[in-house]
């Protein structure tokens, strides 16, 4: 994760002192669907970086696709309104029909780190992918940018869900 701005600490310390919470259902949505992909990308672009190879524009595509699913993950996140009526996923149901959202707060900075994040991975792949573009493969460099922003939006989810996490009193 960037360093934490001021402004974000202070959302952060806010989250603290309002108690503010997620409910579950959003929480399995997160790290089932935006979690998981971040983690298949972390090793697929881990695996090549590890043999110090960089990675071939077929798995800048895959990754791609994984980018794609988590841009559709965070849009119905934010606007459950507009789930489709005939989705299958049951968690995404239940997200439409009870109307969850992410509070402000939350929102903000989920919106600040994860979508920023997953947007530059994005942004990076498609560069190598352009059909105008000759290169063969990602870079050794970009991939590791890439890697640097998979675990900046591991290390915010474990944060922003340590925050909202119903604390038990003992």
């Amino acid at each position: 994760m960037a360093n934490i701005l001021p402004k974000d600490e202070d959302l952060f310390n806010k989250i603290a002192t309002e108690h503010i919470q997620v409910d579950p259902v959003l929480w399995n949505v997160i790290y089932q669907y935006i979690g998981d992909s971040i983690i298949v990308i972390n090793l697929l672009v881990r695996s090549f970086i590890d043999d110090n190879q960089p990675i071939p524009k077929n798995e800048a595509k895959r990754i791609l696709d994984y980018t794609k699913r988590l841009i559709d993950v965070i849009r119905k996140l934010s606007h459950p309104e507009n789930i489709s009526n005939d989705e299958k996923d049951n968690l995404f149901r239940i997200i439409k029909d009870k109307n969850l959202k992410l509070d402000p707060v939350t929102y903000e900075l989920f919106g600040n780190y994860v979508r920023n994040d997953v947007n530059i991975i994005n942004l990076i792949c498609m560069t190598y992918i352009d059909t105008l573009d000759k290169r063969e493969a990602v870079s050794i460099d970009d991939a590791k940018k890439i890697l640097e922003h998979t675990r900046s939006t591991m290390r915010f989810l474990d944060r922003l869900r340590e925050a909202t996490s119903k604390k038990e009193a003992f």
